[in-house]
């Protein structure tokens, strides 16, 4: 039987991934490589991270045909010692390639496919344990002239939200049921485009739930195959709508948060409920939640790295993301923190209006900051600025980290001060 030592990744291949392997490889005393299976209609996608080492072969291919996923697979079926998942756009993508891995541990299908539409995301959790959730309705396009039935029980504001989209794209809140059926049409208008530059093959849908008032946390969880759950320490989220600003993406995360153990531990079990809910196992998970006045409420739970997450965790707890990610995906168990050693911070720009970017200035003055670890722009002169609600791209966004937090809260101050969006309305 051939040895097993090779890693499985969909689509993408980031810095963080090719590290993990080979510290793994040191650990283990013999020599790791990487495959990458890219799906053919995201193969061209522009600026798709790549391995520049030559660790990890890539193989593009058909994902929707399973003859051609188990041909390219065939050679490698009995090295592989994982498969992992960064981004939501390739849950899919390993749901189709799972049924051919027969020999390592995975979450099944179902639970990926609980995990990525929230509708389903929400029965499962509904069912569970009701507690866990706000009142909600699963809508598509045909059901807008019911919006009126529908939700006639409602209590409002409610929240608009797409059912297969990630980093609060077209999340928008209304105030009545004018608002809602006028934000339905809106809605469906874009999101056709939208799924399909997100490259999302299930079909459009939105959930209507009751707005949960509270503050907002994440965690990310290790689930063991055995069903072994490991969380890492909360990061406190400030949305942009907590501060007036359009859309209900992340402004900032803060970590360590300061709550009080009892607090975090109550955030854990609701996480570990939510776990449980969506049969997850050999998985790294991304949880959302809102502390309520009546309890920890979930927002969402993703089958993967949450976004930031890697650097968030890296600089305040010194964790290796990456590396436990592969540790519990091939049956093991990951290194936990222990107290923080840094205080960090991440945040997202958008533009102050919509319109066509003419100019985006600061970048070069910011990034010498003491505190900036990480600064990136996603966007240029020409490109058009729209706001998250309305399914826009962030255009500027990094990662801070400081042991006096102080300074770490003027450096973030300053950047935002510095990096300078200039639109011309359309």
């Amino acid at each position: 039987m051939q040895e097993k030592d090779t890693v499985l990744t969909i689509n993408v291949v980031e810095k963080g991934l090719v590290r993990a392997v080979q510290t793994h490889s040191k650990e283990r005393g013999k020599e790791l490589h990487g495959l990458v299976l890219v799906d053919v209609k995201y193969a061209d996608q522009a600026g798709r991270p790549k391995d520049n080492t030559g660790l990890f072969t890539e193989i593009i291919c058909n994902f929707d045909d399973p003859d051609e996923v188990q041909r390219v697979l065939k050679p490698y079926i009995n090295r592989l010692l994982c498969v992992t998942c960064r981004y939501e756009s390739a849950i899919q993508p390993l749901r189709q390639v799972i049924p051919f891995l027969p020999y390592i541990p995975t979450p099944s299908e179902t639970s990926l496919l609980w995990a990525t539409e929230k509708p389903l995301m929400r029965d499962r959790l509904s069912n569970y344990d009701p507690s866990l959730t706000p009142k909600y309705q699963y809508m598509e396009e045909t059901d807008v002239p019911e919006v009126h039935e529908l939700t006639k029980d409602f209590a409002f504001p409610v929240i608009v939200k797409p059912g297969g989209l990630a980093e609060a794209l077209l999340v928008s809140r209304c105030e009545t049921e004018a608002e809602l059926e006028k934000c339905l049409e809106n809605t469906f208008k874009v999101i056709h485009e939208i799924y399909k530059r997100e490259h999302r093959r299930s079909k459009p849908s939105v959930l209507v739930e009751e707005m949960m008032q509270g503050d907002m946390y994440s965690t990310d969880a290790y689930v063991t195959k055995d069903g072994e759950i490991f969380c890492l320490p909360l990061v406190k989220v400030i949305t942009a709508h907590s501060i007036g600003l359009p859309g209900f993406y992340s402004y900032r995360h803060i970590i360590p948060t300061g709550l009080p153990e009892s607090e975090v531990e109550k955030a854990f079990e609701a996480s570990r409920s939510a776990i449980r809910a969506l049969g997850l196992s050999a998985t790294t998970t991304h949880i959302e939640l809102f502390q309520t006045p009546q309890g920890w409420k979930i927002i969402e739970v993703g089958a993967r790295i949450g976004g930031y997450r890697e650097a968030l965790y890296r600089e305040s707890y010194g964790v290796e993301h990456f590396y436990n990610d592969l540790a519990v995906r091939m049956g093991g168990k990951p290194k936990m923190p222990g107290e923080p050693i840094r205080h960090a911070a991440g945040m997202n720009i958008y533009a102050d209006e919509e319109g066509v970017i003419t100019a985006i200035e600061g970048f070069d003055e910011a990034k010498k900051l003491a505190s900036v670890v990480e600064l990136g722009v996603h966007a240029k002169p020409g490109d058009k600025a729209h706001f998250a609600s309305n399914g826009g791209l962030l255009i500027v966004d990094g990662i801070l980290s400081n042991k006096d937090p102080e300074q770490l809260e003027k450096d973030v101050a300053k950047v935002r001060e510095l990096m300078v969006i200039k639109v011309k309305p359309e």
